[in-house]
């Protein structure tokens, strides 16, 4: 297992008028899966690239157990690559695919048989040394891809969004296989991706990263459920804010007064609230506000509504069963106050 210390990471493509990255840090800890979710863009591709060596930072530096590994070749870090596609050799076997890197390394070939069948074991595909990857389906082409990588035993594993092109159920299904492997080698890893179930389902931490700075970083429930910024709040897919001035306990809002919990700061402040814990109603209730339906749809699990309250649009979700509303029904957007807190 490996600690992980980016240190103070700025990289500036000559092209490019803004740096990538931007006096960026992190550290990750052993056996730690973190996640770097941002939109395209953001800086997280080139930071693998730093880790890895195929890019140098102008500064900062990158640590390995405290380390610098800045001057080591690609090829001597001990840090491996899974991505968006697996990139098997269609011309080799899964068992020659996976044993590329201990052959490359010079290993007996009992030693090889050995790994490659183990690790076949270990991502659910025994008995499949023989085939070829035009014989596989996504999903197993992806863990064939996690085999060969986790088979030369890396330092750290690196996650370059390698599920974004599976469908759902083959997915959802490998999130887990991926996360339960990790855990029982304790492998330290990055997984980058820009998408946010996938960060929350996988990771033990989450660093939100927006024009190559990171806004926000925590466990995932906590930054679910309370970004700590406006532009973290955003990312996490929050678009209900509320702007007023605290008195009493209250937020007064142009729409109207809302009790929240009132920390001490000043005396105006912007709230926020997920639209999970939005309830649309047609009665007037504690910490409602009158609106009016601009649209409702039914998602299967839940239905999502769109309410005009006076010029804020607010987004909501309820589980089902919950109550269709025609567009242009005059209803009642209630926030609750335990639910409504304070964001920077």
């Amino acid at each position: 297992m490996t600690q992980v210390n980016l240190l103070n990471l700025t990289k500036r493509y000559p092209s490019q008028p803004a740096p990538v990255l931007k006096d960026f840090s992190l550290f990750v800890e052993n056996g730690e899966l973190v996640a770097l979710l941002g939109p395209s863009g953001s800086g997280k591709s080139t930071l693998l690239k730093l880790i890895t060596g195929i890019e140098r930072p102008d500064a900062g530096d990158v640590q390995f157990d405290g380390i610098s590994i800045l001057n080591l070749p690609p090829s001597q870090r001990g840090a491996v690559f899974m991505f968006q596609k697996s990139y098997l050799f269609p011309f080799l076997s899964v068992e020659e695919n996976i044993g590329f890197g201990l052959k490359v390394k010079r290993a007996p070939r009992d030693e090889i048989r050995r790994e490659v069948s183990q690790m076949l074991s270990l991502i659910g595909l025994p008995g499949i040394e023989k085939r070829k990857p035009s014989q596989l389906s996504g999903g197993e082409q992806q863990r064939v891809a996690l085999a060969r990588a986790l088979v030369t035993r890396p330092n750290l594993l690196l996650l370059d969004e390698p599920l974004s092109s599976l469908d759902t159920e083959v997915r959802l299904n490998l999130q887990e296989a991926i996360r339960g492997i990790q855990r029982e080698l304790g492998i330290t890893t990055i997984l980058v991706t820009h998408d946010l179930g996938e960060a929350m389902a996988m990771s033990d931490r989450m660093a939100l990263l927006l024009n190559g700075e990171i806004v926000a970083a925590g466990k995932p429930e906590a930054l679910f459920h309370r970004p700590p910024s406006l532009a973290a709040a955003q990312f996490m897919g929050i678009s209900t804010f509320l702007n007023g001035s605290k008195a009493g306990g209250s937020l007064v809002t142009p729409w109207g007064a809302l009790k929240v919990t009132c920390a001490e700061s000043s005396p105006s402040a912007t709230y926020a609230i997920r639209p999970e814990h939005i309830r649309i109603e047609k009665e007037a209730a504690e910490n409602s506000l009158p609106g009016k339906v601009s649209d409702c749809v039914f998602r299967g699990e839940y239905v999502e509504y769109v309410v005009a309250v006076g010029d804020m649009s607010v987004r909501a979700r309820m589980p089902m069963p919950a109550p269709m509303f025609a567009h242009g029904a005059q209803v009642y957007v209630k926030l609750p106050s335990e639910k409504l807190f304070e964001i920077s």
